[in-house]
């Protein structure tokens, strides 16, 4: 794959950060590897460099590919979480964490958190993160702090959509919102059916939501959306607590589409997340087609410290101002090689 910058390649070198005009990655190259060009500080002359991190990493959901992110990533310690509805993870080790990532707990305590896929919605590097954003915090606190354990990053999803999420929150209201751990990727029309477990211990729960089916009448952001579903007069919804546990989590399970309901909705019905449409989908009333979203993509890096030059060069994926025109060129090749022993 090669990434030009034109913007930068009609301008004398900036002295930092290093702006590249020209960028390249093949396969056989680690995840965030890239060869770079460069124009030398305040000159004309093209330089060469290369880049460890912060150029290109290929995106590949199915986990077949060596040069992609790992599906999961490597255990990093953690020494502490908040008892909050968002709790607060601390760690000495943010790499590779921004809002958005999804991560998956495993500590002492908190054991109605451990294996749960949650996103992060805020960071400071190299201390904390939270769980969770303001729009799909827990229900309720999950009964302790947590102690000492790990994190680890989860970079793939289920491979067929519409996917299945955990659900952290419903609202007792005649139209009430539903908060799911990670992106939901749901479009209005669509149907799910609720999986509510009935606790051991404690408070049990909108337990009336088990087994019942809803219509998706408005999607409020990545996180939650509003159902047609009555739930004014069930009890609150509980998140399976530190003292209810072992337990199974409640769940929703996308399963059609209420055509009816996607033709009146005035809402765009095209599945994305972060504003990106998910890869296969179908829109319109076939929003609910069950699609496998499986792609070769590449994620284009901020940049990194070159190898020669020392200093951070700008990567693939960053800009030297706002609305720099950039270009790229990707493709395959094959070739069969013959070696001849000449005696």
């Amino acid at each position: 794959m090669h990434v030009y910058n034109s913007f930068n390649s009609a301008l004398p070198g900036q002295v930092a950060p290093v702006a590249g005009v020209e960028y390249y990655w093949q396969r056989g190259m680690a995840p965030g590897q890239a060869y770079v060009k460069y124009y030398g500080a305040a000159t004309a002359v093209l330089s060469g460099d290369f880049l460890l991190s912060g150029g290109f990493t290929l995106y590949d959901p199915s986990g077949q590919d060596a040069s992609a992110l790992p599906l999961i990533g490597n255990p990093v310690a953690t020494t502490a979480s908040t008892n909050a509805v968002r709790p607060v993870v601390s760690t000495a080790s943010t790499a590779g964490i921004s809002v958005g990532t999804v991560v998956r707990m495993s500590n002492t305590a908190q054991t109605d958190v451990n294996g749960i896929d949650m996103v992060v919605g805020a960071v400071t590097l190299n201390t904390s993160f939270t769980l969770l954003t303001a729009t799909n915090a827990l229900a309720n606190v999950p009964g302790a702090i947590g102690g000492a354990g790990f994190y680890r990053i989860i970079n793939v999803s289920e491979l067929f959509y519409p996917r299945h999420r955990y659900v952290t929150d419903v609202t007792s209201e005649l139209l009430p919102t539903v908060s799911t751990s990670v992106a939901h990727g749901m479009t209005a029309g669509q149907e799910i059916r609720f999986s509510i477990p009935k606790l051991a211990t404690g408070a049990q729960g909108m337990v009336q939501l088990d087994g019942l089916s809803a219509v998706v009448v408005q999607v409020v952001d990545d996180y939650s959306f509003i159902i047609d579903l009555d739930t004014s007069s069930f009890s609150n919804f509980v998140w399976p607590t530190i003292a209810q546990q072992p337990s199974s989590f409640p769940i929703m399970v996308p399963f059609g589409e209420d055509t009816a309901a996607a033709l009146a909705s005035v809402e765009p019905q095209v599945p994305t997340i972060g504003g990106i449409r998910i890869p296969g989908t179908q829109s319109g009333i076939l929003a609910d087609a069950t699609v496998n979203t499986g792609v070769l993509g590449m994620f284009l890096g901020a940049g990194g410290d070159g190898t020669i030059n020392g200093a951070f060069i700008q990567g693939p994926g960053a800009a030297a101002v706002a609305n720099s025109e950039m270009f790229w060129r990707v493709g395959k090749s094959s070739y069969i090689h013959q070696l001849n022993n000449l005696v």
